[in-house]
């Protein structure tokens, strides 16, 4: 009777209860859904940047409206003939200046003193030119 009982718990080892799911099968099922989450993940942060890009853009095209704007505001403003309005308006009484009291400076002169070392080390030097006229 000992060998009937043991055939019996050999074959109840043997059989399985449910449904026997292929282990490869499944490891390609989660691999497969990991990649669609991925997917659906770079969808919704590819739109996200696009909005993003979009809102960015129109606060540039405001942007470039106002410095438009405030460019031809200066432009006005520095007009000289605005400028002897805005003189007038504030009351003082001021006049442009006379030709000896112009002080031109041009780019790249060096003075004789100096050798190439001091204008490597960011010196700079400008050689003063006066009008000088008898008024």
């Amino acid at each position: 009777m000992a060998r009937k009982n043991s055939r019996k718990k050999r074959k109840k080892q043997q059989q399985v209860n449910g449904f026997a799911f292929p282990v490869p099968f499944a490891g390609i099922v989660v691999v497969a859904a990991a990649l669609a989450l991925g997917y659906v993940w770079l969808g919704c942060q590819c739109e996200a940047l696009g909005d993003e890009i979009k809102m960015v853009e129109s606060a540039r095209v405001e942007l470039n409206k106002k410095y438009l704007n405030a460019e031809y505001r200066w432009v006005r403003t520095k007009s000289p003939r605005s400028m002897e309005i805005a003189l007038q308006r504030h009351g003082l009484d001021m006049d442009w200046p006379r030709a000896g009291q112009i002080v031109r400076l041009k780019r790249g002169a060096t003075q004789r003193g100096l050798g190439r070392g001091a204008l490597s080390s960011g010196v700079r030097v400008a050689q003063v030119k006066r009008n000088v006229l008898h008024e």
